[in-house]
């Protein structure tokens, strides 16, 4: 009982902050708790930086008390990854500030939108169904649907990680963000169910083999979740092809002659030449702004300062990266380890190396 005391309460004080202030986006609980070793000792950080959920994800949360601190696990995962695939881009997913992470680059609905709401999707997914299969919550334990003899021949068994719990969770939860239908609400799940895809589709089997001398005369297989780098990786190449669409008026046909992978919303391409997208691609109806110059109020803080690299021809390039304005370069020094040994047992030793780094930096 007292394990769930805590994250009761939390609730209680999520509740209440969030009823004197907007309503922004479930995924700022990435920046409003601690990390922290044990499951049930949540902490909140000051009351302001938790704006994040609206009446139907309070509702959820309140049954599901033991679930939050994987739900902000999960929104702190996607944002550092977000973080990570645009590092060297000019939007690079910056986290503004506790209150409001993404920042108004969320008000479009554009291709970084498009990606922010399938990695917090799927950062949700990711951390559920991690969690239910270590046994960590009294909700959900290893998915009990892989069972028998495979096709391939190899047994079922062990601790499959519950992705069904997960996703049918991280749709009811992060869904309930959208309180319309309109064609942006649409956008927006979509973008989600995609990020869970992206999770689906790269679970992993992996197995283990019985028998004398390792024979493998027996294989016990189950699934995995893939390493979160491995959703990033391949959010950010949907991204890279995301699709830009305009609302179908006429739904009398939609459904004929339709591939069953094709978004069953009312999506067409804005242009007639390029594919309809499916389920599994992001999608998008706005331009993105201009990230050269800072704009706050179009979501932009511009490429002014940011390091750039001057042999590269890429998006993290000098000529790229500071639009053409040119850029500065200084010298660095740092002092780092090197020539470093390992001693029996059990002591590596290294040495002070000192090396010069040039940087270069956008006007």
């Amino acid at each position: 009982m007292q394990r769930f005391s805590a994250a009761i309460l939390l609730v209680f004080m999520v509740s209440v902050c969030i009823s004197n202030h907007e309503v922004q986006g479930w995924w700022n609980l990435g920046f409003g708790f601690e990390d922290l070793k044990n499951d049930y000792n949540i902490q909140l950080s000051p009351p302001n930086q938790i704006r994040a959920l609206t009446q139907k994800q309070i509702r959820i949360s309140r049954r599901y008390p033991e679930l939050i601190q994987y739900i902000a696990g999960g929104a702190r995962t996607a944002i550092h990854e977000c973080q990570h695939q645009f590092r060297n881009r000019k939007w690079n997913c910056s986290a503004h500030s506790p209150e409001n992470v993404f920042g108004k680059i969320l008000k479009r609905a554009c291709r970084e939108t498009a990606f922010t709401y399938a990695i917090t999707a799927a950062g949700v997914s990711h951390a559920i169904a991690r969690a239910c299969g270590e046994g960590k919550l009294s909700a959900c334990s290893c998915d009990q649907r892989y069972r028998g003899v495979s096709k391939q021949g190899w047994q079922w068994g062990g601790c499959s990680d519950n992705i069904h719990f997960a996703d049918n969770f991280s749709k009811r939860f992060v869904d309930a963000q959208e309180k319309g239908r309109d064609f942006r609400a649409q956008i927006n799940l979509h973008n989600n169910e995609a990020g869970r895809a992206a999770v689906r589709n790269n679970m992993i089997v992996e197995c283990k083999c019985h028998g004398l001398s390792e024979a493998c005369t027996v294989k016990t297989c189950w699934k995995r979740l893939p390493d979160f780098r491995l959703v990033g990786d391949d959010l950010k190449r949907k991204f890279d092809n995301a699709s830009m669409v305009e609302y179908q008026q006429n739904n009398n046909n939609r459904n004929s002659n339709r591939n069953r992978n094709e978004d069953p919303a009312l999506f067409i391409p804005s242009k007639p030449y390029l594919r309809r997208p499916t389920v599994y691609d992001l999608v998008y109806y706005e331009h993105s702004p201009n990230f050269c110059e800072r704009n706050p109020s179009a979501g932009s803080l511009g490429t002014q300062g940011r390091e750039c690299n001057t042999t590269s021809m890429g998006t993290d390039g000098c000529e790229l990266m500071c639009c053409g304005r040119g850029f500065t370069t200084s010298s660095q020094e740092r002092v780092e380890n090197c020539n470093c040994r390992f001693f029996w047992c059990c002591e590596v030793k290294c040495q002070k190396c000192k090396t010069r780094r040039i940087i270069s930096n956008c006007l």
